[in-house]
């Protein structure tokens, strides 16, 4: 097939994938899949393609947005470090403590659906605002953090999919322009109740909160949470348990808490409006966080500062102490997106659709387009570049057979968001283990079984309405 290595593209998010669930070692898992996937590029020469495994690496982490990205992740923990150390966590509990609120889990699980859908402008803001949050009271319950990550990861990345106000309705937009859709606000607008995954997903959310469905690892997790009120995956670091006697003095505030939080949400839209000149839907989403979390942490240590909370060099430790803790992170991040760039020079995703495009009934053609989109993205990791791959193909397929174009993307982006939801070398996934404090492989290995009930009803949905339409 033009354009792609044909089925040995398959083989490094294979490796990757496999080898991070097997092993519980994500960073050397995506760097071994890179490597292979580089061998192939190279023709087998091993040298040539480790060089050019590090070389590409180094070109990823050169792009703008993709560094705005890294940074944010460090960044970030230097963040939840000022909340932490300033008692700014333990306030927000004793404050809701005193208002006798949030003590059955139902009410807490209210609010973390309230919360998930409020910041919809960004996908990354709204998980770990809405972990950070949440967290202290998920543990003083003895809910464990797996279920906090399944949480606010779906809520998260199935209604900001769906908000349309936001940089992901400016990209549906580009990506409906070059398929010269006519008025493709209208096609968005009109794709959101087959939107069948991301619709499922929300409703599933419902259904475990008011029930307390408990499947497959979540089971282990949430036993263990209740026994110990601690989940087996968590691993705090020294930092994370060391109470200094600076911070016993500080009296426990939820405006340490709060303030932050605040600035880096207004900052976030702020943002959007000034990189979109005006316009939110053009706002650049990674250079937004970037800007949010820079500025946050700026004010948060001014207003410390005016307050005499902390020294200037108290500050300075507890920024660089937070930067740290995350370094892990922005390494997978690094991996994550040269994957990501791999698969596309490889063509994985080309390879995958056109596997399926041939000789497909039309009303099967959606679901199918959902099925490998979904394949896609979870190899992958990315909802955006499974669009990028899938509108351009599914668009036109749906015009030359007479399928509702509104369907068509409304299953383009319910099987790009499967991926993004669950697999282990997504951002998200990735973001929803610093927001919840759980390692990615535990996140994944929970999440999986509700993101496949929800894939199999938007199967069954996409095949039913396919007869229908």
């Amino acid at each position: 097939m033009a354009g792609t290595l044909g089925i040995i593209a398959l083989i490094p998010p294979v490796v990757a994938i496999g080898l991070a669930l097997w092993k519980k070692q994500l960073v050397p898992s995506l760097f071994l899949g890179i490597w292979i996937g580089e061998m192939f590029m190279a023709k087998g020469n091993v040298f040539s393609a480790f060089l050019a495994t590090l070389d590409n690496s180094l070109r990823i982490v050169g792009n703008k947005s993709n560094l705005e990205i890294i940074l944010f992740s460090i960044l970030v923990g230097s963040l939840l470090a000022l909340i932490k150390d300033s008692n700014g966590f333990q306030g927000f509990i004793n404050w809701f403590e005193r208002k006798k609120k949030l003590r059955s889990r139902l009410t807490v699980y209210v609010l973390t659906y309230i919360l998930g859908i409020s910041v919809f402008i960004e996908n990354w803001s709204n998980i770990l605002i809405n972990g950070t949050t949440m967290r202290p009271l998920y543990e003083k319950l003895k809910i464990s953090k797996e279920r906090l990550g399944y949480f606010i990861h779906t809520i998260s990345i199935n209604f900001v999919a769906m908000a349309v106000i936001n940089s992901w309705g400016a990209f549906y937009m580009s990506l409906l322009l070059t398929q010269n859709v006519d008025n493709p606000l209208r096609v968005i607008v009109k794709s959101i109740p087959f939107n069948y995954y991301c619709l499922a997903s929300l409703v599933l959310v419902i259904i475990v909160m008011a029930t307390g469905l408990t499947i497959g690892p979540m089971r282990k997790a949430e036993k263990a949470a209740s026994e110990k009120g601690k989940s087996p995956a968590l691993q705090e670091s020294p930092f994370a348990t060391e109470i200094s006697s600076r911070q016993k003095e500080i009296k426990p505030r939820a405006f340490h808490m709060i303030l932050p939080i605040i600035i880096l949400i207004v900052m976030v839209f702020l943002s959007l409006y000034i990189t979109g000149k005006g316009n939110l839907y053009r706002g650049s989403g990674s250079a937004s966080v970037f800007y949010a979390v820079f500025i946050s942490i700026l004010l948060t240590s001014l207003y410390f500062l005016i307050k005499k909370i902390f020294k200037f060099q108290e500050l300075m430790d507890i920024i660089f102490r937070g930067m740290s803790e995350l370094l892990p992170i922005g390494a997978l991040l690094v991996f994550a997106l040269t994957m990501g760039d791999l698969c596309k020079r490889m063509g994985t995703g080309i390879y995958l659709a056109e596997f399926v495009k041939h000789n497909i009934p039309a009303f099967l053609l959606p679901a199918l387009v959902f099925a490998i989109s979904c394949l896609i993205s979870f190899a992958t990791g990315t909802s955006y570049g499974t669009f990028a791959i899938m509108v351009p193909i599914a668009i036109p397929m749906a015009n030359i057979m007479g399928i509702n174009t509104a369907f068509m993307f409304g299953a383009c982006l319910s099987g790009g968001v499967f991926g993004d939801n669950c697999s282990p070398i997504s951002d998200t996934s990735i973001v929803t283990s610093m927001g919840a404090k759980v390692s990615v492989v535990d996140h994944v290995k929970t999440q999986i079984p509700y993101a496949l009930i929800s894939a199999t009803a938007a199967f069954f949905l996409f095949i039913l309405i396919g007869l229908l339409q």
